[in-house]
């Protein structure tokens, strides 16, 4: 199955912000307007409504003080430094109808794990036309023989020193600014994937047996277990989809991205047996079509927090 991350929006094409939004059919501006009644009325209110000035659809509705960054201005803060080499375009999207527009870029260096697997760098730029959030900066990584990726959450912000807000860029700020701000968030990009790689080195040497893997997939994805429900061949107690669920992972532990010498038994196999079973499982439905939503989810919301709970779990069972 191909990995959430390649399903969500497209490839970035072009070499500058006017390029790519164009080829990507993303090169809508917003607008702000009054709030009307159906009879076409204006409606004295503290709110205002944002809309695409293309197709007039409404985004979000936001208090009169809100001003909205058009996708040329969010895409702009990456466009020196794509221009320098510092990073380079990976893909782009939106949610629904541009209520969120999000890009991810790579950064030139690749961190190797014990020596041998491999984890490339992202960061993801993400805006929202609704009202309901700021700019964003979203470090992630992407490990590179499975596509399992993983975006840092606050936890592991806040554990390796760092403050969210150090992520965020201000919608007021000057070009400059929001460069800057940019570039800041890119170095911490860095700090933080050396100290994950560092922490997935350490996980390799961390044995798990058979009842560690169960607990931690169990508490991972929230698996409902019954004690009446244990039996010869259901030893955990699961409800009908958890044991589906627990019997895929099972099935993920013999893949060759996840069972080679290195990793067999070990607590970095088990992390990302349940990155896997996310990033391409769990983003389709039964019938096998792909779940949008919990594409989406996977990279930037519920799926990527799983992903993130899974982490801290795991690196819980290393001793200090």
């Amino acid at each position: 199955m191909i990995a959430s991350y390649m399903l969500m929006g497209q490839e970035a094409k072009g070499t500058t912000t006017d390029e790519v939004l164009r080829n990507a059919g993303l090169d809508f501006e917003v607008g702000r307007e009054p709030l009307y009644t159906a009879a076409g009325r204006e409606v004295r209110s503290k709110f205002q409504r944002i809309k695409r000035n293309d197709n007039d659809v409404t985004l979000g509705v936001v208090g009169r003080t809100y001003h909205p960054m058009q996708n040329r201005d969010l895409l702009g803060i990456a466009d020196r430094l794509v221009q320098n080499d510092d990073i380079s375009w990976d893909r782009i999207g939106m949610v629904g109808a541009g209520e969120k527009l999000y890009a991810s870029f790579k950064l030139p260096d690749t961190y190797r794990i014990d020596g041998w697997d491999d984890l490339d760098q992202y960061i993801y730029l993400t805006n929202t036309h609704d009202g309901s959030g700021g700019v964003k900066c979203i470090p992630a990584n992407i490990r590179f023989g499975c596509t399992n990726q993983f975006a840092f959450h606050q936890r592991q912000l806040k554990k390796a020193g760092i403050n969210p807000r150090d992520l965020t860029i201000r919608h007021s700020s000057k070009m400059d600014a929001r460069i800057s701000q940019f570039e800041r968030a890119i170095a911490l990009v860095d700090t933080l994937n050396n100290n994950f790689a560092n922490e997935a080195a350490e996980l390799m040497t961390v044995e798990m047996t058979e009842a560690d893997k169960a607990t931690f997939y169990i508490d991972a994805l929230g698996l409902t277990t019954d004690e009446k429900l244990v039996d010869a061949d259901n030893e955990w107690g699961l409800k009908t989809r958890g044991l589906n669920t627990f019997n895929h992972l099972k099935e993920l532990e013999k893949s060759s991205t996840n069972n080679s010498s290195n990793m067999a038994d070990s607590a970095w196999q088990s992390f990302n047996v349940v990155t896997e079973f996310i990033d391409h499982a769990w983003v389709h439905n039964a019938s096998g079509t792909v779940n949008s939503k919990r594409v989406e989810s996977s990279v930037l919301g519920t799926g990527a927090r799983l992903k993130a709970k899974a982490w801290d779990n795991i690196t819980a069972r290393i001793v200090a």
